[in-house]
């Protein structure tokens, strides 16, 4: 941006744009024009509060203190309750359960309190947690829509190919049948429910809820807005953390016909963790969930508030400090992959290449890094038994309260580092 600025306009240099604002003032009083005269630096604090003050409901936009309670009607940031099944905070952990988040917790601890909280953290994943099942399913392309898989991208391929391998976990549980309302959580796009689509076109019976908290565009449910034929689509956009499933129309009203299976691909960090909150409120108020399918990722971004495996850690004298710190361990589950890529750059993950492994000590850490303590290979194997610990207390708080679950590998480490699913299917009452 040039030093001169156009005299006739607001005189506010927008941050981001780094050029001078379009608008005109509106007032002799000042240069700013209505928006920007909080930033007026030759106005006195009350002249500016009789003219704009920030909105309550987000500072980040100003209005006139005479347009208050109007503006608080229609604001766009008002907090909108969409029905009885919105209940903000429902699925959230307790207020009193809120600890310090320790985001530099491995910073703050020294090289010889981490080598000894890694030695505890081995011996509870050794004699506690169960390795994820293997898995034996072949040709998981048959599950698709028709579309050429070899055909498409990498990036694509690698989505498809998960998405083929959930559904055909679906099947192998028989739950790919009438009568059914599949709950995508997290859903994006939607993709997943589309592909699951294709396989049930003919089911009338069947239904589809796209849960997201966030605007998308192009949205896969939209091709099937007009079909008078087959499954039914329907989306909300509200945060998994005020999802009151049991009071849904779709499934309260058909709770004694219709069987609900809840879905999700890559749901990142404590989303899952209140996907699950909601699916055991939903089993004891309608008992209609019969099974939960997650492919699980994002460990690093899990909260302790909406973690619903404190039990489990309570019961292993785990604090919330520990929690941080295992948290933080398993952003070592990639460091191999980091180390092992080819001379272009591309990691193995999205080429399929294969590449040699390495068990050296990465000569590029930093002399404060806590992993210049490890080699690679220890590195990888620290990051998996620390989210696999961290799933082990979804697992025990599932098995709890009426489900049967179990970690599953669902797909190949060449296609997705994230490869393992949440699999639960309700107990018989």
């Amino acid at each position: 941006m040039t030093d001169e600025k156009v005299p006739n306009r607001c005189q506010y240099v927008c941050p981001r744009k780094q050029r001078q604002c379009k608008m005109l003032p509106p007032t002799p009083l000042s240069m700013y024009c209505m928006e920007h005269i909080l930033y007026d630096p030759d106005l006195d604090e009350t002249t500016k509060n009789s003219l704009r003050i920030p909105c309550p409901l987000n500072p980040l936009h100003s209005i006139s203190p005479h347009d208050l309670q109007r503006h608080i009607r229609k604001c766009n940031q008002r907090p909108m309750i969409l029905g009885p099944f919105h209940r903000p905070n429902c699925n959230s952990g307790l207020e009193c359960d809120n600890h310090d988040d320790y985001p530099t917790i491995l910073q703050d601890i020294t090289d010889e309190e981490l080598q000894e909280f890694i030695i505890r953290m081995e011996t509870i994943h050794d004699n506690l947690v169960k390795e994820p099942l293997e898995n034996n399913q072949t040709n998981l392309d048959c599950y698709l829509s028709n579309v050429n898989v070899n055909e498409l991208g990498n990036r694509s391929r690698k989505h498809l190919q998960q998405i083929g391998s959930l559904i055909a976990h679906l099947a192998q549980l028989n739950l790919l049948q009438a009568n059914t309302c599949f709950v995508e959580m997290g859903a994006g796009r939607g993709q997943l429910s589309h592909e699951l689509h294709a396989c049930l076109k003919q089911e009338s019976s069947v239904h589809f809820i796209l849960i997201e908290r966030d605007h998308q565009r192009y949205r896969y449910d939209a091709h099937h807005r007009r079909e008078q034929q087959g499954p039914s689509f329907e989306r909300h956009r509200l945060d998994i953390r005020d999802l009151y499933l049991s009071e849904l129309p779709s499934i309260k009203n058909n709770h004694l016909e219709k069987c609900v299976v809840i879905i999700s691909k890559h749901l990142c960090g404590g989303a899952t963790d209140l996907a699950l909150h909601c699916a055991v409120n939903a089993q004891q108020n309608c008992h209609n969930i019969r099974a939960i399918i997650i492919a699980l990722c994002c460990h690093h971004r899990l909260l302790w508030n909406d973690y619903i495996g404190k039990d489990f850690f309570y019961r292993l004298n785990l604090t919330p400090k520990d929690f941080s710190l295992i948290r933080a361990l398993t952003s070592w589950c990639t460091s191999e992959n980091r180390h092992r890529m080819p001379q272009d750059g591309k990691r193995s993950t999205i080429d399929g290449i294969s590449l040699q492994s390495t068990s050296s000590i990465p000569t590029d850490r930093s002399p404060y890094s806590k992993q210049r303590l490890f080699s690679i290979e220890q590195q990888e194997k620290i990051g998996l038994k620390a989210k696999r610990i961290l799933d082990w207390g979804r697992i025990e708080y599932l098995n709890k309260n009426g489900f049967n679950a179990h970690l599953k590998v669902y797909t190949s480490k060449n296609i997705t580092l994230e490869n393992i699913a949440l699999i639960a299917t309700s107990m018989p009452t």
